[in-house]
């Protein structure tokens, strides 16, 4: 999916919620700025709120905004939803802003909308003069690119990958398509970003499937892994797990989330129940190269 076909699914999800779309079209086209991505009614996991649906989130800014017009008596079955799918947004520090839809007029709603605008526009200012405003780029937006420039993985809107392949270009690897679940780090490259023992990258599906029945606590920092047959009893071999989640996000496309790094609890070491906890929220990245193994 191109970056035009991203924009314009987006924009028309929403074409059914009168003043949401309206809001949001308005704020889109006065704003004009490509520079700055935005997310509809995306699923946001807050460590003081549980989980949020926020009508328009712009990740880069740390922002998001609720269009309040009386109409969200559905959003709890939009928010497990999202759940299902694995469409959760980590974010720890977010500024809400809220625009009154409802039992108001045209001319005060385009006054908030335009106090809403220029918010934005302060925001992306004061980054960019920090040097830490990344613009948004399509293209690279699911790729190792971003995180091996930065030189870590860190939980967040912004730690997701289209394939296996481009999460484990963020470790050095170097060969083509892989579809496995599991990819043993090779020790250079354990030993490089700060991790000891036999350590793997993951790649689950952290909720109920065929054969296994696995999921992430609502604060995300215990994983469960259960495997449905009683009498399936095996060991873990690994000490820690760099973990990608799979998901589909709000244009139901596949995607692999970092949730952390997990090392397994001793207690659920064996059996057919294991238990990880989350040790670290990022992770340093391995720059490709000939040399690194499969």
């Amino acid at each position: 999916m191109k970056k035009t076909d991203f924009i314009l699914r987006s924009l028309s999800r929403i074409s059914k919620k009168r003043w949401e779309h309206y809001v949001i079209n308005r704020i889109y086209h006065r704003l004009d700025d490509p520079e700055i991505e935005f997310v509809c009614q995306q699923c946001i996991r807050r460590k003081d709120r549980g989980f949020y649906l926020a009508d328009f989130f712009l990740p880069q800014l740390g922002l998001y905004l609720e269009i309040d017009e009386g109409h969200h008596s559905n959003e709890e079955a939009k928010i497990n939803d999202a759940r299902r799918r694995f469409d959760i947004a980590e974010a720890a520090e977010l500024e809400e802003v809220r625009i009154p839809a409802s039992d108001t007029t045209i001319d005060a709603l385009n006054a908030n909308i335009d106090t809403f605008i220029e918010e934005v526009r302060r925001r992306k200012a004061q980054a960019v003069a920090k040097g830490n405003f990344l613009k948004w780029n399509y293209e690279h937006r699911f790729t190792a690119h971003p995180h091996l420039e930065a030189g870590r993985i860190e939980i967040g809107p912004h730690a997701a990958f289209w394939t296996h392949k481009d999460a484990l270009n963020c470790f050095g690897y170097n060969k083509g398509h892989m579809q496995r679940g599991v990819w043993n780090i090779p020790t250079h490259v354990r030993d490089a970003i700060g991790l000891s023992g036999k350590c793997m990258v993951w790649f689950p599906r952290l909720y109920d499937q065929p054969g296994w029945d696995n999921s992430l606590s609502d604060d995300g920092t215990i994983i469960s892994e259960i495997n449905k047959d009683p009498q399936h009893v095996y060991d873990e071999p690994w000490k820690t797990r760099i973990v990608m989640a799979r998901s589909r996000d709000e244009l139901n496309r596949t995607l692999y989330r970092f949730v952390g790094v997990f090392e397994v609890i001793p207690e659920f070491r064996t059996g057919n129940e294991h238990r990880f906890k989350r040790i670290a929220t990022s992770v340093k990245t391995y720059p490709r190269t000939d040399q690194t193994e499969r």
